[in-house]
């Protein structure tokens, strides 16, 4: 099967506590445009190994430079131009899979019912557009055999004022309502459902279902936006009334309510498959995110697949990547779920800069840094284990989204990584 994974890296989990990586998260948002890029010669490979899945994640970071010229919408002919650009990068790189983010803040890269349209297509929130750009990708993308799921973040939502000035939709009504009831305000300014309330599992699946009956995407993804992490959802009362006497268990039970209810949404549809991405952290998602991992890979009707973002190098002094990997491929229980495993490569744009990873410890601090085979040394591990296959945050960690070219900062583990994959 094909076997390489390439993306920018969304710095989470340099450690391996909850706060440490919605701290790496931020800064890497704000990075995310300073990586610079240069072009380099790429390998045609032949593929070896036995992955049924060698995927990317697409953020809206990645896309909005292709969805949009300036201040405006790019035209239909440049647009297809480039994301031909971005197909042909990655089938020529062996890439089988795309999970396209649709969903980033309560909002839509395309018409929707239920959502606003996003400002990364649109310039901004509830904005216009000039053709369908999703519906394009799709074209394009499946014309070269590569397969697309549709990405969504569930709670998370845009910032109060641009949904004050969208001033419409349920998601208005709801903020009407006040701060603190079904939609709470984080310290980050966005806005965040809270997950107690049914109606915002109503919306997030119905949400879903557009997407399905709108598109021919290969499934649905969720990845780590569950529970927020950098500040206390305000649930009190939910939680009171809700006859729980232990609020971990209450709130587990909300996001399980949310994932059971995709997984079954999903499968309403023929041949399409659900899944989540959770952070990799596996020590921690119980009481952080209150994601319910080890029923979820136990149990029917929950998942396809999983894909721990294991953003971790070797030397990582808490959660060192082979651990954690074998952590993870052990507590997949149930025979029908998939594990593939995310890598980042944002870690290697930052290390080649000199940036240290200061949660990983004195020994792991600098490994990113002083080590340009890292994610070779992860794909080697992945496949020793068995696992189904990796997939790499994200595409702007090793191309420039307008030009296609190499990104100079991760140029020596792109290669490494594709000789450790390929038969050259």
């Amino acid at each position: 099967m094909k076997l390489i994974v390439i993306l920018l890296c969304c710095v989470l989990l340099c450690s391996c506590t909850v706060r440490e990586e919605t701290k790496i998260d931020t800064y890497y948002e704000k990075t995310y445009h300073a990586l610079r890029i240069d072009g380099f010669e790429s390998y045609k490979p032949q593929i070896n190994g036995g992955n049924e899945m060698n995927a990317i994640w697409v953020s809206q970071f990645d896309m909005q430079p292709i969805y949009r010229d300036g201040n405006r919408q790019r035209s239909e002919s440049d647009y297809r131009e480039k994301v031909k650009t971005m197909i042909e990068n990655l089938t020529r790189d062996g890439f089988d899979t795309v999970f396209l983010q649709l969903r980033p803040n309560g909002d839509s890269m395309y018409e929707s019912e239920y959502y606003p349209m996003s400002k990364y297509v649109a310039g901004e929130y509830g904005g216009e557009i000039l053709y369908d750009a999703i519906k394009i990708y799709l074209e394009i993308a499946k014309d070269a055999n590569i397969s697309v799921h549709a990405w969504i973040n569930p709670y998370r939502l845009c910032s109060e004022k641009e949904l004050k000035k969208y001033g419409k939709g349920t998601l208005y009504k709801w903020l009407s309502e006040g701060i603190g009831k079904r939609i709470d305000k984080g310290k980050d300014g966005l806005l965040y459902l809270d997950p107690s309330y049914k109606e915002a599992t109503d919306l997030i699946v119905n949400g879903a279902k557009e997407i399905l009956t709108k598109y021919d995407f290969n499934g649905i993804h969720i990845d780590d936006y569950f529970y927020p992490t950098e500040f206390e959802i305000n649930d009190k009362k939910e939680f009171i009334s809700s006859g729980y006497t232990d609020k971990g268990d209450f709130r587990r039970d909300n996001v399980n309510r949310t994932v059971k209810a995709l997984y079954v949404a999903t499968h309403e549809f023929d041949n399409k498959v659900f899944g989540v991405s959770p952070a990799g952290n596996i020590y921690s998602l119980s009481n952080g995110w209150y994601v319910d991992i080890y029923k979820w890979l136990k149990s029917d009707g929950y998942l396809d697949y999983v894909i721990p973002q294991l953003y971790f190098g070797f030397d990582n002094a808490t959660c060192p990547f082979q651990k954690v990997l074998t952590d993870w491929f052990d507590a997949v229980e149930n025979e029908n779920i998939k594990i593939y495993i995310g890598l980042s490569a944002s870690k290697c744009a930052l290390g080649s800069e000199g940036v240290a990873d200061l949660y990983a410890g004195e020994k792991g601090k600098y490994e990113w840094r002083d080590n340009k085979d890292i994610l070779a040394r992860s794909l080697n591990a992945i496949n020793d284990i068995g696992a189904d296959g990796v997939c790499i945050f994200a595409y702007s960690s090793f191309y420039n989204p307008v030009t296609g070219e190499g990104n100079i900062l991760t140029d020596e583990e792109r290669s490494a990584f594709i000789k450790a994959a390929t038969t050259i």
